[in-house]
């Protein structure tokens, strides 16, 4: 985990945020800092290249989705694709469905391993990843999750909806590398409100 060294805790109350930093200092993390809002997270970003946002799944859930999505907004690259992981004590299909709806790049559950734990977190490191973007969900493609057709999500990326999609990897000494980003169909209104002036990455439309 050197490469690893920083990362926010983004724990719901007292008791997830000391299971977080717990988890975090077994990981070897060097700097683990309680998050103070997205403005603060875009200064630390300038001196911090990857950072790992760990949360939990409590019943604050909903708090959790709130600083998710400004997270997603944020016009810092490195914030905005930065990984998102939770942890989840109490596995069931409603936590994995909204874990899954929020945008988090993996979901952790117990039994705890610091092993298996550095491995998950290793494979957002050096690696292609790819986004969705529509109207409402920046992140993971959650179609692949649900095989199940009983199960029931949100609205994913569709041609009639239109939707942005990305390519990237993050890397811990260089940030973040858009390698392309398309939009299909429909441009996403989030296209315009999160990156007005802001990012310019594009690569193909």
């Amino acid at each position: 985990m050197a490469s690893f060294d920083f990362a926010t805790n983004m724990g719901a109350n007292p008791n997830s945020a000391a299971l977080i930093r717990d988890i975090a200092t077994d990981l070897g993390f060097r700097v683990i800092k309680p998050y103070e809002g997205l403005q603060d997270a875009e200064r630390q970003a300038k001196t911090s290249t990857l950072n790992f946002f760990l949360f939990d799944y409590s019943a604050e859930f909903s708090e959790s989705v709130k600083k998710i999505n400004q997270l997603r907004s944020s016009k810092n690259l490195k914030v905005r694709f930065a990984p998102l992981i939770c942890l989840v004590e109490s596995p069931s299909k409603e936590a994995f469905v909204k874990c899954v709806n929020a945008g988090f790049d993996d979901i952790l559950t117990l039994p705890w391993s610091a092993t298996k734990i550095g491995e998950r977190l290793a494979a957002q490191v050096d690696s292609t990843s790819i986004y969705f973007e529509t109207n409402s969900y920046l992140g993971p493609d959650r179609r692949k999750y649900f095989l199940d057709e009983k199960v029931q999500i949100q609205a994913a990326p569709g041609l009639s909806h239109g939707f942005r999609r990305f390519e990237f990897s993050r890397n811990p000494h260089t940030g973040v590398h858009i390698t392309s980003d398309r939009v299909i169909g429909r441009a996403p209104q989030r296209l315009g409100e999160a990156n007005s002036g802001a990012v310019q990455h594009r690569m193909a439309i």
